[in-house]
């Protein structure tokens, strides 16, 4: 049976890789592994996952911090058809699966290819309305299979929120949002994405108002670029299901698709503030970002006076 490995690095995407019986992938923190773990408690070759002809099986590389399946600490074990791994601080997903289940998900990997083509067909058509930052939103939220969102558009010296999802702009100058608030600032700070695919286990992140009281599952935020220079920023994230049970993670897949369309998304944004389209109305009445930071800020000071130490 084939199998699946799904690693969750810290601020990423989850990395997945497929594994043919016959076949080894090594995990570690070295980039000459198959699977790249940046996390300082991986050893640069940690672990190793083979199939011995009867059962998968996973086997530590000599690694400083160990590794774990299901929470047992193991040097050689077979792994059963679904457990989670442990290396170091970093978890991984496994599963088997047959010929017939493994197809199923590569068809709906190609189906969502074809949306992505979709929706960047959609927002094409779209250049010179009024409408097209809520459509590119919509995408996003639709392929990183979140539930709401906003998009952020450069404006003078500061951002405004120029389209929103399931939630009201102004709220996000309340502490609700202190999380995403925080996640979109290091985007446009580094130009870089930022993925969460598990809030609770990032520093950052879980003592965040936010997280505590919207349940926030996972999240997404993508930069926008004109040239170099940062041109806006578009946000997304999802709740806990409510059964209970987790949803598919963002992975490295998702953020391709993601980051084609939004690549495609900023040249129709572009063109259409190129030809005076964007209404310049809707912008002055928006929330303006560097606001809504300063909102934070001031919050974040006071949580530390009373609390005697950082918020």
């Amino acid at each position: 049976m084939q199998a699946r490995l799904i690693a969750y690095p810290p601020d990423a995407a989850a990395t997945t890789r497929w594994i043919e019986p016959g076949a080894r992938l090594r995990i570690g923190r070295g980039q000459d592994c198959d699977v790249v773990i940046d996390h300082p408690s991986v050893s640069r070759a940690h672990a190793e996952i083979h199939h011995d002809g009867t059962a998968w099986r996973l086997r530590d590389l000599g690694s400083k911090n160990g590794s774990h399946v299901d929470g047992v600490a193991i040097q050689d074990h077979p792994l059963p058809a679904a457990c989670w791994l442990r290396l170091g601080d970093s978890y991984c997903e496994f599963a088997q699966f047959d010929r017939e289940q493994a197809e199923d998900i590569r068809h709906r990997q190609a189906e969502r290819r074809a949306l992505s083509a979709a929706l960047t067909r959609k927002i094409a058509g779209e250049t010179g309305s009024e409408a097209l930052p809520d459509h590119v939103l919509h995408g996003v939220v639709e392929l990183a299979g979140c539930s709401r969102g906003f998009l952020l558009l450069a404006n003078g010296d500061d951002f405004r929120v120029s389209a929103s999802l399931l939630l009201e702009p102004d709220a996000l100058a309340g502490r609700a949002f202190s999380g995403s608030v925080g996640a979109v600032q290091r985007v446009l700070a580094h130009g870089r994405a930022v993925v969460v695919n598990d809030i609770g286990s990032e520093a950052w992140l879980a003592e965040r108002a936010s997280v505590i009281a919207g349940g926030l599952q996972a999240l997404v935020c993508l930069p926008l670029f004109d040239g170099a220079r940062v041109f806006g920023a578009v946000y997304a994230d999802r709740r806990g299901a409510a059964d209970g049970r987790p949803d598919e993670p963002i992975t490295d897949f998702d953020l391709e698709l993601l980051t084609a369309f939004t690549e495609s998304a900023t040249l129709y944004l572009l063109a259409r503030r190129a030809m005076h389209h964007l209404d310049a109305r809707r912008l002055d009445v928006a929330p303006r970002w560097n606001a809504i930071v300063e909102i934070h800020a001031v919050e974040q000071h006071a949580a530390a006076n009373l609390h005697g130490g950082a918020p």
